[in-house]
C-alpha cells in the first residue's frame, strides 16, 4: 500500500514528542494491515468472506485517499460494515469516494470537549464522589 500522505512525517516532526507520536501513528498503520492481511488468510482457511473482496478492494482505494490513517472491516467482516480513521477534514473525501460506490458512510467526530459527565446522568454524583475522595500524595 503506497500511500504518500505520510510521507516526510517523520522529517517535519520538530520535537521528539512529535516524532513518537508520528511513529506511533504510522505503527498504528502497519499492524491494521497485518491484521487485514491475517483476517483474510483466516477467512479464506474456514470459508468465511471475513473481508470480501469487494471489500478488500474499497478498503484499498479509501487507503490511498489523502488523510485516511486506517481502513478495515469491524467485528466479525462480513458484507455489511467497513471503517475509516481520517484526519482534519479528509472525512468528506471518503464520503464522496463511497457515496460513488453506494456506499453510505455515517460520520463520527471527536468531541472537542474531551471526556465529560453530563449532570443529569444518574451515576455523576456516584463518579465525582470517588474522585474526590482520591489523595494523591
Amino acid at each position: 500500500m503506497a500511500s504518500t500522505y505520510f510521507d516526510g512525517w517523520i522529517e517535519q516532526a520538530s520535537e521528539p514528542n512529535k516524532e513518537a507520536v508520528i511513529k506511533a501513528l504510522l505503527g498504528a498503520k502497519e499492524a491494521m494491515l497485518g491484521i487485514r492481511y491475517h483476517m483474510r488468510l483466516m477467512g479464506e482457511a474456514a470459508g468465511v468472506p471475513i473481508e470480501p473482496e469487494p471489500q478488500t478492494k474499497l478498503l484499498d482505494a479509501t487507503l490511498n485517499l489523502e488523510g485516511v490513517l486506517l481502513a478495515g472491516v469491524p467485528g466479525a467482516g462480513g458484507f455489511d460494515a467497513v471503517f475509516a480513521v481520517t484526519f482534519g477534514d479528509s472525512s468528506s473525501n471518503v464520503m464522496k469516494t463511497w457515496s460513488s460506490l453506494n456506499v453510505l458512510a455515517l460520520l463520527v467526530k471527536e468531541d472537542p470537549c474531551g471526556v465529560s459527565l453530563e449532570s443529569v446522568d444518574p451515576r455523576t454524583n456516584e463518579i465525582t464522589s470517588a474522585v474526590s475522595s482520591i489523595h494523591i500524595e
